[in-house]
């Protein structure tokens, strides 16, 4: 392996640990920050009928569920990256499961964000507003970043 290599590489988990530290900060500290404006549960689940909140969390675990899904989830893609870089030969298919981590981070700040933006200014989680336009904008934002990635892994810049 070339020293231009191993420094790509290097500079790649670089890149990886500082994503996923920027991620977990905004998945925890976006309802700490806002806290003055929220009730001390927020609504975290909505119904499909209504459309109105039919379950809360408490502020902490507001902020805590999302970042730990956000910890599995970016743990199993980078061993699932790594593991395909020892297993395979072809350069083309290393690491292809990395850029999974730039829209997965985007869902859930989107998710986040949506579930926040919600909640602020209620004085109790059934009166927080609705989480539909938000959802399908988080949902478009990660779909067309993950497109992204695949087109940019595809031509071998990932």
């Amino acid at each position: 392996m070339s020293e231009g290599t191993e420094r790509k590489r290097g500079g790649a988990w670089w890149g990886i640990a500082v994503w996923c530290a920027m991620v977990t900060a905004v998945l925890v500290g976006l309802p700490w920050v806002t806290s003055s404006r929220l009730p001390e549960r927020l609504a975290t689940h909505w119904s499909a009928g209504d459309g109105g909140p039919d379950g809360s969390m408490p502020l902490w675990a507001a902020a805590f569920f999302p970042a730990l899904i956000w910890v599995v989830l970016a743990l199993l893609i980078v061993a699932l990256g790594r593991w395909r870089g020892r297993v395979t030969s072809d350069p083309e298919t290393r690491g292809r499961s990395v850029p999974g981590l730039i829209s997965g981070g985007v869902l859930l700040v989107g998710a986040q964000a949506s579930v926040v933006r919600a909640n602020l200014d209620h004085a109790d989680w059934r009166q927080a507003g609705s989480v539909t336009l938000w959802a399908a904008g988080t949902l478009g934002a990660a779909a067309v970043t993950g497109l992204a990635e695949w087109a940019v892994a595809r031509r071998g810049g990932l």
